[in-house]
C-alpha cells in the first residue's frame, strides 16, 4: 500500500466509528487484527481477532453511551502500511490527547497501538466508568451492536 492508501483507509476507518457504521468497520479491518490498550484497568491489554475487537468497542460505546469519538488532528503513513494518528479522544466529559499507531496490510488494519499522554488520567476514567458499567449490564456482560441497523441511526449495543 502507498502512503496515502494507508492514510485514506484509516480516515475510512475513523469515519465508520464515528457513524457506527459496523459494516464498513468490518470491511476494513482484518478477522485477525490486534488491538493493544495500554494501562491498567479492564480494558487493557491485547484484544486479539474481530470478534475481540467488537467485545472491546462494545463496552467503549456502552460508557460513552452512544456520544464521544475522535477528532484527528493529523494522519502519517509509509509505503509499508505503517501509520500514526494524532486525536484528541472523547468519552462524555473526558476530553485526552492520544497518538494512535496501526499497521495495514492488504488493504485492511492488521494492529492497532493507542498511547495515551496521560495514562494515569486514562486508568482513572476506565476503573471509575466500567464499574458504573458492569453494575448496569452485570460484571460478566458482552456488549454487541444490535440488529438496528436504521438507515442515519446511530448504532446501538445491547448486553449479552
Amino acid at each position: 500500500m502507498t502512503a496515502a492508501e494507508t492514510v485514506a483507509l484509516l480516515r475510512r476507518v475513523y469515519a465508520a466509528y464515528a457513524a457506527h457504521d459496523v459494516a464498513e468497520l468490518d470491511a476494513v479491518v482484518s478477522e485477525n487484527v490486534v488491538l493493544h490498550v495500554p494501562g491498567d484497568h479492564p480494558l487493557s491489554g491485547a484484544h486479539c481477532g474481530r470478534d475481540a475487537m467488537w467485545d472491546y468497542l462494545g463496552r467503549v460505546s456502552a460508557v460513552a453511551g452512544g456520544r464521544g469519538g475522535f477528532d484527528v488532528r493529523s494522519i502519517i503513513a509509509d509505503e509499508r502500511g505503517h501509520a500514526a494518528a494524532s486525536v484528541f479522544g472523547t468519552i462524555r466529559h473526558f476530553v485526552r490527547p492520544m497518538v494512535h499507531v496501526w499497521r495495514a496490510q492488504d488493504g485492511v488494519l492488521t494492529e492497532f497501538r493507542e498511547i495515551n499522554l496521560d495514562q494515569d488520567a486514562e486508568d482513572a476514567f476506565w476503573n471509575r466508568a466500567l464499574t458504573i458499567a458492569s453494575d448496569s449490564c452485570g460484571p460478566d456482560a458482552c456488549l454487541r451492536p444490535t440488529d438496528d441497523q436504521s438507515a442515519g441511526s446511530p448504532q446501538h449495543w445491547r448486553c449479552s
